[in-house]
């Protein structure tokens, strides 16, 4: 099914927050090196990777030799499934003018929504044999995955107004040492609307956030997690070990859905919904501290304070080039080939690009 056929365009006027950074006037160092922007997914990597893929290379080079995997694709699928079933809104790319845009989605049942989602795993191609293993048991475990999402998300009583993928960018924050480039980000559920109460300032109420009568505005992030590859047995075929659900709430993801709270100026619940092929976990202000106001708080300003010294070692060679800067700027990182998951998926001739950089090319 084609874009235009799945929603149609509404008349809502929405601003785009890159498209506001610009207007406003850039640090030299951010005008050379062409950014404009943080956002939660920049945080989650180290220095070294970050001045890599988002200063060295540019959006069009990441979309162009950045590979995906099976995994980051079936996440988009379930998530895309439970935009068609749920949303009333969607923040979507324009076709034409090329700007994320509200649309009216026109909502459709969940196994409409799966066989024409899953046809796009269908035609992913594989990185290589153990992703291609990955994408035969990961078109297995979706239809589970997203009953179980489903049954987390009616535990959370999601009812309309739906809005998804909502883009939001928070700048110069009252009460936080913050980065000079604006922090922008993708709600991946929000819903309901704003009442007299607001969250921080009723902790009755807070008891039991997922109530309909405490705060009918939530904001939602969904995270899930697939199997993982096991040994190759005697026959050939690959064995896979079942993902668990999390005890705790990711760092990272916690840090998430504080820029998303920001947006709102932390006066409605958020949430981390958690599925897997099995079951699903919520974490909440509840269960999580980091998701009560004054843990989300700490975590954004930890994460300001992470843009804030990339800022700091770039805003030091600023009067000189492009390629002077983010040299010099790599000599003060260390690029640490040996983290877990840094470099992981990086194109040879990438990496050697990136070896040379940190003049380590004869590794």
């Amino acid at each position: 099914m084609s874009f235009h056929m799945i929603i149609k365009s509404n008349e809502i006027k929405t601003t785009d927050p890159l498209e506001a950074a610009l207007k406003n006037t850039l640090p030299l160092f951010a005008q050379k090196l062409k950014i404009n922007h943080y956002s939660p997914t920049q945080f989650a990597i180290p220095d070294a990777a970050w001045l890599f893929k988002y200063v060295f290379m540019d959006q069009k080079m990441r979309r162009e030799l950045l590979p995906s995997n099976a995994a980051m694709e079936s996440g988009k699928i379930v998530g895309e499934v439970l935009q068609r079933i749920y949303a009333d809104t969607i923040y979507k790319l324009h076709p034409t003018f090329k700007k994320v845009q509200p649309f009216t989605n026109e909502k459709i049942t969940k196994d409409a929504a799966l066989q024409e989602e899953i046809e796009k795993l269908k035609e992913y191609v594989p990185n290589d044999e153990k992703d291609s293993d990955k994408k035969q048991k990961y078109l297995e475990e979706i239809p589970e995955v997203i009953n179980h999402a489903l049954d987390g998300l009616t535990k959370l009583a999601v009812a309309s107004p739906v809005t998804c993928e909502r883009q939001i960018s928070i700048d110069q924050l009252e009460g936080f040492s913050s980065p000079l480039l604006p922090t922008v980000g993708r709600i991946d559920f929000d819903y309901g609307s704003i009442n007299n109460h607001e969250f921080g300032n009723s902790p009755s109420l807070e008891l039991n956030p997922t109530s309909q009568d405490a705060f009918p505005h939530k904001i939602i992030e969904l995270k899930t997690k697939w199997s993982r590859l096991g040994k190759v047995k005697k026959d050939g075929t690959r064995s896979f070990l079942v993902s668990s659900l999390p005890a705790a709430a990711s760092f990272n993801h916690v840090c998430q859905v504080a820029t998303y709270a920001a947006h709102f100026n932390f006066k409605v619940p958020a949430y981390l919904l958690y599925a897997t092929k099995d079951g699903y976990t919520i974490f909440d202000s509840t269960n999580c501290h980091h998701l009560t106001v004054d843990g989300m708080k700490k975590n954004l300003q930890i994460m300001f304070n992470t843009f804030r010294r990339r800022e700091r070692i770039l805003a030091l060679s600023e009067h000189l080039t492009r390629e002077e800067i983010i040299e010099e700027a790599a000599g003060m990182m260390d690029m640490n080939l040996d983290h877990p998951f840094a470099w992981n998926g990086m194109p040879p001739e990438l990496l050697k690009e990136a070896k040379l950089l940190w003049k380590l090319s004869w590794i």
